[in-house]
């Protein structure tokens, strides 16, 4: 099946363009914006899509990718460079830094889960309460009640315990 011009052309000028990327002679920003910009221009996000168009665009950087990793396996597989090829078989050893060796894309970071700490009433809340209670005003004694909706159970605990 050919591919309309303007898709050959998208492909080629992201191929070359991630290229220049891997090699530092880029941006990527700056690239995928330019190769999104051509693609609005000819019409290929109204005819093929955004996703279609992103697509290419990454499958370009991905190879790119993977061509760059695969020339620096075979440079750091020199047997006079015994540094680069201990860090290589670290590397492809730890599955968190292998896609740098394989041209894989490498591993979503996951986020971590942080607990909520589970709500406790402060001591200095308990003995405010138990200061406001031994004054016997009961409009006072709701007022402040009023202000520590999350503390009242605890606290009516507290006098309980008492």
């Amino acid at each position: 099946m050919n591919a309309p011009a303007p898709l050959k052309i998208l492909t080629a000028c992201a191929e070359k363009y991630a290229l220049c990327c891997v090699s530092g002679e880029m941006e990527i920003q700056w690239s995928v914006d330019v190769l999104q910009a051509f693609a609005e221009q000819r019409g290929l996000v109204v005819e093929l899509g955004q996703d279609k168009v992103q697509d290419v665009i990454a499958a370009a950087f991905i190879w790119a990718r993977a061509l760059a990793a695969t020339d620096e396996a075979e440079a750091a597989a020199s047997p006079s460079d015994y540094v680069n090829q201990l860090l290589m078989q670290w590397e492809l050893d730890d599955e968190r830094d292998n896609w740098k060796w394989t041209g894989q894309l490498p591993p979503a970071r996951q986020a971590a889960v942080i607990e909520k700490p589970q709500y406790r009433t402060a001591q200095s809340t308990i003995d405010a309460f138990h200061f406001v209670l031994s004054l016997g005003d009961p409009e006072r004694l709701a007022a402040w009640l009023r202000n520590h909706p999350d503390d009242a159970p605890a606290l009516f605990k507290s006098v309980e315990a008492a």
